[in-house]
């Protein structure tokens, strides 16, 4: 286990922490709101850190691969799902934008399956769109926690990135198995 790694799996342990204080929060119970926030938060920037980690310290794993999408995946999932469960907040994006995060999700999961059985290999590969399509997905949450009105533009530009990174990744890999027929 490399450094970049236990700040990974930090984050992954946060994920349950904040979500438990996402769902239980109610309006008066700001404590809880601030917890989710940041929990939310430390785990966000962690995401950086690690990968900063990974390549100051040149300690790159097949676990950290596997781990480090992992760990974003868990926690946007849990913010945008547990959101569904919230009342008391402001801003909550309608159904559809947690429905088109989770579906891109799932889309992105079938496919790294579907190349394993084909090629196998577990090919994990992040492209730039993925990369801001993930800060947006984190920086609409933020906005949403924090109860900032600019979380309704910035959940209609994530689902618009979401859809062309979606796009994007299916077209990747189709070449990558179109590589290996």
């Amino acid at each position: 286990m490399t450094i970049p790694n236990y700040i990974t799996l930090f984050r992954i342990l946060l994920v349950p922490v904040f979500f438990t204080a996402l769902v239980s929060y109610e309006t008066g119970q700001e404590w809880l709101r601030w917890t989710a926030f940041a929990c939310f938060l430390t785990a966000s920037l962690t995401d950086a850190v690690d990968g900063l980690a990974a390549r100051v310290m040149q300690k790159y794993s097949e676990l950290g691969r596997f781990l480090d999408p992992l760990a974003d995946k868990l926690l946007l999932l849990s913010g945008f799902l547990g959101l569904l469960f919230v009342q008391g907040f402001p801003y909550t994006p309608p159904l559809w934008v947690t429905v088109t995060i989770v579906f891109r999700d799932m889309v992105i999961v079938i496919g790294i399956v579907v190349i394993f059985f084909v090629s196998g290999k577990l090919q994990i590969q992040p492209n730039f769109l993925g990369k801001v399509t993930t800060a947006f997905q984190m920086g609409t949450l933020v906005a949403i926690l924090l109860f900032w009105p600019i979380a309704i533009p910035l959940w209609y530009v994530t689902v618009a990135l979401t859809i062309v990174s979606c796009l994007s990744y299916v077209v990747r890999e189709m070449k990558l198995l179109n590589s290996h027929a």
